[in-house]
């Protein structure tokens, strides 16, 4: 049985990403990677640890149970919980986490560092935690006046000890003077609060956008997320990082249709003349986003046999359930004559930033962003994780928690793309 797409993940870009975000940094300035939500579907377990090897001070997961998943997958850095825990399961593995000091808690509010005491009283030990000041996000953290509360209260508790304080911007990919009026007014916090703040406490507000483009935001520590999967643009130095995921497909049927003729439910796309097609099977229940009318603005890459040519070719009529349709009219008629495309090489989304298929363009064309685009693909497309950091290339099998190693004794299979791809 063979897979209908695949989504290859290259650790190695990954850690070179992570070591030119170091750079970028600069020295005295510790990195902070983010891989909520299974590392934006991407794997989060051999992504933090390609991320720790590369260099990575710490790791930030959302909840409690993201960060005991990196615990029992052997993760030993420090990791920043950024959502609000007010209980800890006795034994488990967010309990030794906390018992060997690389737990670190986000305090939202005075009520909820006076949880997180109560916590430490069972425990047995201190808990490490950052206190999160909310300059504009308008969610997680509390607001200066209350953030000063719970910097007073942790002050003067033993069961608790600030490692950390932090603020998250709201819009830095595109409104820099958002950014700096939020950035002002931690500075003025901190500045105000600094009795309660020991030195050795990291002060951190750049996320990806802001650590990559502008010094004055990077303070002690930067929480880089959309920038170790190199979907992103305007590194300070002028240098791209490198897109690490490519979804890729290949075409299962094709068929010839005249001018005049509609592709698609609500015939949004009528033929203008007669036309070659190729049918994918990928829709919206892997995740590839429908959008708004005609999708022919969308382009994908198709590659000959062996890839040593590739061309263009736009997604026509309203994307399904589990397939869409390409135009392959303008591909040479020897690899797209009758039955001669049905294997080729289909490219959804790529890492080549010049590409219409690049990660970022094809969430742009339907409103989205490349976060949004990467959680969006469906855990039942197999996530294979390749380059030196991988071993032996591995599939995150559907239904399981633990990756397969790939079997390669089976028979290669028609494509490319699912050499790596087999799943029982």
């Amino acid at each position: 049985m063979r897979d209908h797409s695949t989504l290859y993940v290259d650790l190695d870009a990954i850690g070179r990403n992570l070591r030119r975000i170091r750079s970028l940094a600069g020295d005295g300035c510790r990195v902070c990677a983010v891989v909520k939500a299974d590392a934006y579907g991407l794997g989060a377990r051999p992504i933090a640890k390609a991320l720790v090897d590369a260099g990575a001070d710490m790791i930030a997961v959302y909840s409690a149970s993201q960060a005991e998943e990196l615990v029992d997958a052997g993760i030993r850095a420090p990791m920043l919980i950024l959502m609000p825990v007010r209980g800890i399961e006795p034994g488990g593995a967010l309990h030794r986490l906390a018992l060997a000091g690389r737990a670190h808690f986000v305090v939202h509010g005075p009520s909820h560092a006076r949880d997180l005491a109560a916590v430490s009283d069972w425990i047995g030990c201190p808990l490490q935690v950052q206190v999160e000041v909310d300059t504009g996000m308008g969610r997680g953290g509390s607001l200066p006046e209350e953030a000063a509360l719970a910097l007073s209260f942790i002050a003067a508790d033993r069961r608790l000890r600030l490692t950390g304080i932090f603020t998250h911007f709201s819009d830095s990919a595109r409104d820099p003077h958002r950014t700096q009026s939020q950035m002002d007014a931690f500075d003025a916090f901190c500045r105000a609060h600094a009795p309660l703040i020991p030195d050795d406490v990291l002060v951190h507000a750049a996320n990806s956008h802001a650590a990559m483009r502008d010094r004055r935001y990077r303070r002690t520590m930067v929480r880089p997320g959309l920038a170790w999967t190199g979907f992103i643009d305007g590194a300070a130095d002028g240098e791209s990082l490198e897109g690490v995921a490519r979804w890729v497909s290949e075409i299962v049927h094709v068929k010839r249709v005249p001018a005049g003729f509609p592709v698609g439910y609500g015939s949004r796309w009528i033929a203008e003349r007669a036309t070659r097609l190729g049918i994918v099977p990928v829709g919206y229940a892997d995740g590839y986003p429908v959008a708004a009318g005609d999708s022919s603005r969308r382009r994908v890459r198709v590659l000959a046999r062996g890839g040593a040519e590739s061309w263009e070719a736009p997604v026509v009529g309203t994307v399904s359930m589990d397939q869409f349709v390409i135009d392959i009219s303008e591909i040479p008629s020897q690899h797209a004559h009758g039955d001669s495309s049905i294997g080729l090489e289909v490219e959804i989304c790529g890492t080549d930033r010049d590409a219409a298929n690049w990660m970022p363009r094809v969430a742009e064309s339907v409103g989205a962003h490349a976060y949004e685009l990467l959680c969006r693909i469906g855990p039942s497309v197999p996530r294979v994780h390749v380059g030196a950091g991988a071993g032996s290339p591995s599939v995150r099998v559907p239904g399981s928690d633990s990756p397969e190693s790939a079997d390669s004794s089976a028979p290669a299979p028609r494509s490319r793309i699912a050499a790596h791809a087999r799943t029982a």
